[in-house]
Parts: structure tokens; C-alpha cells; sequence
């Protein structure tokens, strides 16, 4: 008769469990692909977007796109709140990153405050030994200079827009955790290929850094041939900003003048892929599976905006107050959608991403082939000893 060793089957039956809560646990956590937070804007009542929406505040898909290309994943940040919503959840991402765009910095709820309670929020995080990095495009870049500058204002004016150009490095920018992992063939490509793309109208002088704790990696010239600073970052903390647009070089085809040559997608790259780098080092996660599924872009579907003039090809139109995504205002009734095969929907068959609804198949595959795995050894096994 066949004898089972029950305690050792017992014990590679809790080594499965304990395997396949540690493979989900590090998913979640967000060192394999980190959970970056990217602050949604206003929308101006008389903007060509409220003329065709109903909708009070927007992301442009790109840079969603830009986060998710290097690995990352997307929480919209809403605007209007109060800082114990972003407090909150500040602890449960992995970085945040602040957009580009057309705003006010001293509109009452809108990106500038929002934007200000999480740098001070970030500040705090990274002062308490959490690894918190914050990435600000363009706007986003002005932004983080005016709240570490106490909101004393030194931007001035320039003219930079659709102006496509290299990037001039301070002698020094070797020294910096940007470009520390950047070959020498990659940041000669930045030098001498017009491979940013720029559009703004304010501007940072290096004398805007004098004194401060910012290190200034790269200038360059608008088109009146004004100098001022394209990249930096700071010395304390995981903050990082550009001038440029790396993510339109990648996800933005609505203008002629955007360059999409080899180098200027493998430079636009780069920058992504070394945030959510930064990223990886952070190791809040979500209270648990549901409200991590609950804040999660994949809620909300972009629009086709350039179709109806925008600068962005497409963006996540929201309805802030209610949280909710906004649809066009249609001329007539749109065509039901049938609804999506949830057997084609999963990104990664047998790996977890979030359990909820009663979706537990990928999860406990893994589960039921270990313990399956550790019957067939132990029965193998009996069978050895029994001859």
C-alpha cells in the first residue's frame, strides 16, 4: 500500500500559497511597474473643448502614454480637492508627474493648487526616508521651481513656441542622476540633433537658480535668441523637470514641426524610461486590490480631440466634481458598443494585476498547478520508498 507523507505535502502546499501571495505582492507593490500619478488640468468655459464636452478638467492621453511606454501605470489626480485627498494618496503611488499645458498658477482649485499641495506633500515623503520622485513637463517644470521657490516668481517671458532643437549641456551635466545612465552616442545625438520640441512662453534664466538647490543640466536659445534653462533637477529631492515635450516626440501627431526621426523618439525615450526608474525605488502601494482597481486610469477612455482642431491627438476628458468621465455632446444617437471579451481583456494571462468582480482565475492557476506539482512529488516519492 501507497504510503503519503501528509506533513511534507502539507508544507509544499503552504509554500505554494506563501510563492504565489508573494508573486501577487510584488506586482502590487509597484516595483515591477510602478503606479505614477498625473495631475488633470482646468478646462476654460470658452476653450474649444467645453464647446464640444461637458467636462470641467482633462489629461492629455500622451502623457498617460508616456508613463505606460516605459513601464508605469496610470492614477488620474484630480483637481479642487482638499490636501487630505492628496495627502492620501500621495502614500499609496509611486511618484507623480506634472503635465504641460495652458493654465493659471493662482486659480482657485485648479492645477497650481492642486499641484502645490503635492509638492509640499512630496517634500515631506522624501524628508520622512520614502523614495518619492516627482517629474514636471513644461508647465509642470515652472511649477515645481515657483512652490521650491516659496512661490517667489522669476519666470519671464520668451518665445519658444514650435521651436524643435538640441540640447546645449552644462559642462557639469555628467554629474547629475538624469543623464548619469545616458551613453555618450545618446547625449551626443541630444547635442546635436533637434531632437526637443518646444512650446511655451515662460522661461527659467540660470539666474533664476542662483542660490538655490536646483542643478541646471542644459540651456538653450528661444527663437529671439533668449537664453534660458531646459533641464534640471534638484539636489534633495527625486525632482525632475524638462522645458521641452518628450512625450509629444512619441504620442503627438497633430503638428508638422513635433519631430519623429529615430533620434528624436529614442531621446523622448529615454526621459520616460529613466522616471519610471525613479519610480521603481518607491514602495507605497494601494490599501488593497479594489480601490487600487478603483483609481486606475483604465476607468475612463480617451477622446479624439484633434479631430476637432485640439493640439492633443487625445485626451481623458473628466467631469471633476463628480469624478467622472464626460462624453461629447452628440448630434445623434451613437451606435451601441458590444461589450469587451474579458478572455481578451487581461494583459498578462496568469500574472495578477487585480483581483476583484469574482476574477480570481489568474491568481489561483499558479496555485492549483504548485500544489498539483507537489502531489505528483510526493506520490513519486512514496512509490521510491515503498521499492
Amino acid at each position: 500500500m501507497l504510503k503519503v507523507n501528509y506533513t511534507l505535502l502539507i508544507a509544499l502546499t503552504l509554500a505554494c500559497g506563501a510563492a504565489v501571495s508573494n508573486a501577487a505582492g510584488s506586482e502590487a507593490n509597484g516595483t515591477v511597474a510602478p503606479i505614477i500619478g498625473v495631475l488633470a488640468q482646468e478646462i476654460y468655459e470658452d476653450s474649444l473643448i467645453a464647446r464640444h464636452f461637458n467636462s470641467t478638467s482633462y489629461i492629455a492621453a500622451s502623457y498617460v502614454k508616456f508613463v505606460e511606454g516605459a513601464g508605469g501605470r496610470v492614477v488620474p489626480i484630480w483637481i479642487g480637492q482638499e490636501r487630505s485627498y492628496y495627502e492620501n494618496l500621495l502614500r499609496q503611488i509611486n511618484g507623480v508627474l506634472l503635465p504641460g499645458g495652458g493654465t493659471w498658477f493662482n486659480n482657485s482649485k485648479g492645477y497650481g493648487e492642486a499641484g502645490e499641495h503635492i509638492i509640499h506633500i512630496a517634500k515631506e515623503i522624501n524628508t520622512n526616508a520614502s523614495y518619492f520622485p516627482v517629474w514636471g513637463t513644461c508647465l509642470g517644470m515652472e511649477l515645481l521651481v515657483l512652490v521650491m521657490n516659496n512661490n517667489v516668481e522669476t519666470r519671464f517671458d520668451c518665445k519658444s513656441q514650435g521651436q524643435t532643437i538640441p540640447l546645449d549641456f552644462k559642462p557639469t551635466y555628467n554629474e547629475s542622476r538624469m543623464f548619469a545612465g545616458a551613453s555618450a552616442e545618446l547625449i551626443t545625438l541630444m547635442s546635436k540633433q533637434n531632437v526637443t520640441y518646444n512650446y511655451h512662453r515662460n522661461c527659467y534664466t540660470q539666474q533664476s537658480f542662483e542660490n538655490s538647490s536646483w542643478r541646471i543640466m542644459s540651456i538653450n536659445n528661444d527663437l529671439q535668441g533668449v537664453e534660458f534653462v531646459s533641464t534640471i533637477e534638484h539636489l534633495q529631492y527625486p525632482f525632475y523637470g524638462v522645458q521641452f515635450h518628450p512625450e509629444k516626440n512619441l504620442y503627438e501627431f497633430v503638428s508638422k514641426l513635433i519631430p519623429h526621426t529615430a533620434g528624436a523618439v529614442h531621446s523622448a525615450q529615454y526621459f520616460a524610461d529613466f522616471f519610471i526608474s525613479e519610480a521603481r525605488r518607491n514602495k507605497h502601494t494601494f490599501d488593497n486590490a479594489a480601490e487600487q482597481s478603483a483609481a486606475m486610469i483604465y476607468n475612463y477612455k480617451p477622446e479624439y480631440t484633434a479631430k476637432i482642431g485640439s493640439g492633443y491627438i487625445q485626451q481623458y476628458l473628466f467631469d471633476t466634481d463628480s469624478e467622472e468621465e464626460v462624453e461629447e455632446t452628440p448630434e445623434e444617437p451613437e451606435p451601441v458598443e458590444p461589450e469587451p471579451d474579458p478572455d481578451n481583456d487581461h494583459p498578462y494571462p496568469n500574472y495578477p494585476y487585480y483581483m476583484h468582480h469574482g476574477d480570481y482565475a489568474a491568481a489561483t492557476q499558479p496555485l492549483l498547478t504548485c500544489i498539483l506539482m507537489s502531489l505528483a512529488f510526493v506520490v513519486c516519492a512514496g512509490r521510491f520508498v515503498n521499492n
